[in-house]
């Protein structure tokens, strides 16, 4: 009886450690989502341009599809 005791002990604890990790980690998740809301201007996103393509014929999905397949035409011989 005293083992199961034990067991439940070093559950109980196990259990409670864990609790108060995973409350831990949203305290500190919540602190810095409110550093970052009151200074997120000191924190500038990168603005992405995409790339623009070279020629009117390398915008036509056709054309790609022509390069691919000529590219399996020439590997298999």
């Amino acid at each position: 009886m005293e083992l199961l005791m034990q067991g439940v002990t070093l559950m109980v604890i196990g259990m409670a450690t864990v609790f108060s990790f995973l409350v831990l980690l949203i305290v500190a998740m919540n602190c810095s989502a409110a550093f970052f809301r009151k200074f997120a201007h000191l924190f500038p996103e990168a603005v992405v341009t995409p790339p623009k393509k070279a020629s009117a014929a390398a915008a036509d999905p056709s054309a790609e599809i022509a390069v691919a397949l000529a590219a399996i035409r020439a590997k298999r011989g």
